[in-house]
């Protein structure tokens, strides 16, 4: 990102932040500086078999477990195939519980819902 004129640094959520636009500024040249640099390093793109996905699906679920365990609220799993069938489409992502939760709250109740019941994703290597 930097060769492309970005600074960037890791958010709390796996992911990527670069500097705030000024007014009237697009996000266009940072969305496709994020996308050559996905295609280049495969940042961000997980190509799991059917196997491999119904064990993360099982890891998702027992993360919802931890959640709702722990008084959050977030929206319960789809089905095994709902959740296997997001992965093909990339239409939309595929399930998170936490992010379910996340959406609207603040940095440190975000960081502490995360060490209470980590995102399963962030750690599966298949």
């Amino acid at each position: 990102m930097e060769e492309r004129g970005y600074e960037v640094f890791p958010d709390g959520m796996g992911g990527l932040n670069g500097p705030e636009l000024p007014p009237g500024q697009s996000g266009e040249g940072w969305a496709e500086a994020v996308n050559a640099c996905r295609e280049e390093t495969g940042w961000g793109i997980e190509n799991y078999d059917d196997e491999q996905l119904a064990t993360l699906y099982e890891l998702e679920v027992e993360h919802y477990e931890c959640l709702v365990a722990e008084g959050f609220t977030p929206e319960p799993p789809p089905s095994v195939q709902a959740y296997i069938d997001s992965w093909s489409s990339r239409t939309e992502p595929p399930y998170q519980a936490f992010a379910t939760v996340a959406r609207g709250m603040g940095q440190g109740a975000y960081m502490s819902m995360i060490k209470l019941c980590p995102p399963p994703r962030w750690t599966y290597t298949g």
